[in-house]
This record gives C-alpha cells, structure tokens and sequence, in this order.
C-alpha cells in the first residue's frame, strides 16, 4: 500500500525536477541563487501590490481606517450614470492617447527617414534627437509649463510681434488644454519611436531596395512595398508598448493641468489618484485603476505573443 502512494509522488517529483531543468538548464539548482533574488523583488513590488489592489477594489476603505467589504459596490458606482466622471476620463484618456499615438508615429517615421540617410553629423543629430527621451519626466513637464504660460516665450512672441490681441492661455481653456497636453507628451515620446523605427530600417536589406529599384519603384513605392513591411514587427512592438506608457502617464497632466480645466484633462490613471490620495477613498480608487487592467492585459497578451511569434 505505501509503494502505491510513493511511486506517484517520486513520478511529481520527478516531474518537477524535469520542469526546472528544461527552464534553468544543467545547473538549475545553482540557478535558482541566482533567479530567487529576482523572483522576490517581482514579487514584492509588483504581484503582492497588484493583487493588494485588487483587494482593495471590493473594499471601502478610507486613508488610516480599516476597509469595509462591499463587493461590486465600487464598480456599480463608476458605471451609474452616463454623466460620471469615470466616462469622462476614460474618454479623456482615449482621445489623449490616440492623439499621441499617431502623431508620434508620423514625426517618429519622419525622422526616422531623414536620419536614415547619409547626412553630415548624422551621429550627432541623433544624439540631439534622443535628448527629449533622456529629460526626468518632471523636469520637461515643468520646462513645457513655462513654456505654455503667460509670461513664457510662446506668448511672448505673440505679444512682441503682435500676432493676437490677447495672450493664449493654454491650460485655462478646454479647447487648447488637450491639445498643448498632447504635444507635451508627443515631445517626450517621439524619440522612442524614431529610435526603433531607425534601427528597423537598417536591419532591412539594402538588396530588396535594388531589386524594387530594378523594377521600376519610384522612392514612395520602395517606402511602402519595401520599408512598411520590413517595419511591421517593430510599429505593432512600439506601438503597443508606447500604447501602454501613454495611456498610463500620470506626470505632465499633474504637473501642467492637474486634470483641469473643470476635469477636461482628467485621464484615468488621475481620476484614480485624485479620488484615492486627495479624496481619501482608497477603494474607489483602486476600482479605477483596475478598470484600466483588461485593456492592459490584451495588449500585454498580444504584444507576447507577437514576440513569441517572432522568435
């Protein structure tokens, strides 16, 4: 009887001797030492904090009290009306997010194709384009808000050359906050994309632009039979992942906006920091924040298994 229950748990044993072997190679015991650290910094930063979140979704829980359990509670109050503020930002969040996307797609593919050439000082014009991308995200934020104010350049130069009668105030009229919003973050992303479109293009072999050539392809017809489709894996790449970090970019609508004016800047990731922090309602904040997962996790899922496809 005791060699009936043994022989499975030697066979799971072995299993998971298999298993590990197969994922950390010959030496996967002394690999563990070295994927453990790893595996707990993950865990302690990530995993435990998201599934905390979601915890405290279900919860109604107020800064310095212990929580209430009110199951769908949260959620039911996001979803009430047609007029709640959460439909707002997520409309907020979708239109800055779509704005920024593909005008950093078209300046990242410009600029791209012209530091693709043989230009003079090309290595140093590179350089210069990077620059946005390396700015602390604070620091640009605030160099923008000047920038935007009344006593900044732009409406400096309006003033001085007598352009308008009045000065523009970005950040006090719905109608130009997006847009001044859009630009700020298009300023700061555009690198990343010129980046990873420049390394494309020069993977792609200089043979398939001879032969399109030979065949009679002017210039637009090579851009588009010959460099689109070699640059399809890296746009849906960068797409994707500029996707994500844009839509849940929280520090130039705080520091330009703070969500104004009258919550016309109001995304998603800042509504759930306004109603969690400011508002002391740390459920309904986490409730916010986890209506955002499933969009990112089918983007995460996709981006997967488009680099797994790839490999």
């Amino acid at each position: 009887m005791a060699n009936t229950f043994v022989a499975p748990l030697a066979s799971a044993a072995q299993r998971r001797t298999t298993t590990l072997r197969d994922v950390l190679g010959p030496d996967w015991r002394i690999g563990w030492l070295f994927v453990a650290p790893v595996v707990i910094i993950v865990t302690a930063l990530l995993i435990y904090p998201f599934f905390d979140a979601i915890l405290l979704s279900f919860q109604e829980r107020f800064i310095g009290q212990p929580g209430t359990w009110v199951g769908l509670d949260n959620y039911a109050a996001l979803f009430s009306s047609a007029n709640t503020p959460w439909v707002k930002a997520a409309i907020t969040s979708l239109t800055i997010t779509a704005g920024a996307i593909a005008t950093k797609f078209v300046i990242g593919m410009a600029m791209a194709c012209v530091l693709n050439q043989d230009l003079p000082a090309r290595h140093f014009l590179r350089g210069v384009m990077f620059l946005p991308w390396a700015v602390p995200a604070v620091v640009s934020a605030y160099v923008w808000r000047f920038m935007f104010d009344t006593t900044g350049p732009i409406n400096g130069a309006i003033a001085n050359f007598s352009l308008l009668d009045d000065y523009i105030y970005f950040f006090n009229d719905a109608r130009l906050a997006v847009p001044a919003l859009i630009v700020v973050i298009v300023w700061a992303g555009t690198p990343f994309w010129t980046m990873n479109i420049l390394a494309g293009m020069q993977s792609i072999g200089q043979e398939l632009y001879e032969a399109a050539e030979i065949d009679g392809a002017n210039t637009f017809q090579r851009f588009l039979h010959v460099t689109m489709p070699g640059l399809q894996p890296v746009l849906l790449v960068t797409g994707l992942l500029s996707t994500i970090w844009t839509s849940a970019n929280l520090t130039p609508i705080f520091v330009l906006t703070g969500g104004g004016p009258n919550y016309a800047t109001t995304t998603l990731p800042l509504l759930s920091y306004l109603t969690a922090i400011p508002g002391h309602q740390l459920g309904a904040g986490a409730a916010i924040a986890m209506t955002m997962v499933p969009f990112y996790l089918i983007l995460v899922l996709f981006l997967t298994r488009r680099m797994l496809r790839q490999d």
